[in-house]
């Protein structure tokens, strides 16, 4: 692969390792970095149902892994994620280095009318004031 063409990104939800629907470890052109946390507590996770989603307006970690994808799984992810129309991605600061993140916009999850009580939901565990998604088997 032509280093020009990597892309670093952190997944936290259902394209971690070990997915059961689209892990990243079924794509070819995408070699994990490793496992990772956000550097900086900026961040909500909500449950919204068969997979995560992240704000950028609460006060916790997030934990995940940081991948490296060929452009041609950029776009793949992009596609998967809805961007720009419903998450939109930027690049943060991660345990494993600087990598794209996919997350929603205020005006989306107000739209989903969903509680940001993620106690509620049996997805989403919190430890050590960092969120954590556990994959799970739907069928």
């Amino acid at each position: 692969m032509d280093n020009n063409n990597l892309h670093r990104v952190f997944v936290y939800g259902t394209l971690k390792s070990g997915g059961d629907i689209r892990g990243l470890n079924q794509f070819e052109g995408a070699t994990i970095v490793g496992k990772a946390k956000t550097n900086y507590p900026d961040y909500n996770m909500l449950d919204l149902g068969a997979f995560p989603g992240v704000t950028k307006d609460g006060e916790k970690y997030i934990q995940g892994e940081v991948w490296e994808v060929t452009d041609e799984v950029m776009e793949q992810l992009d596609a998967i994620e809805g961007y720009p129309h419903f998450y939109n991605r930027e690049q943060t600061q991660t345990t494993q280095g600087k990598a794209w993140m996919y997350y929603l916009e205020a005006e989306h999850y107000k739209d989903l009318d969903i509680a940001i009580n993620t106690r509620n939901s049996d997805f989403i565990e919190e430890v050590d004031d960092t969120y954590i998604w556990t994959n799970a088997s739907y069928y």
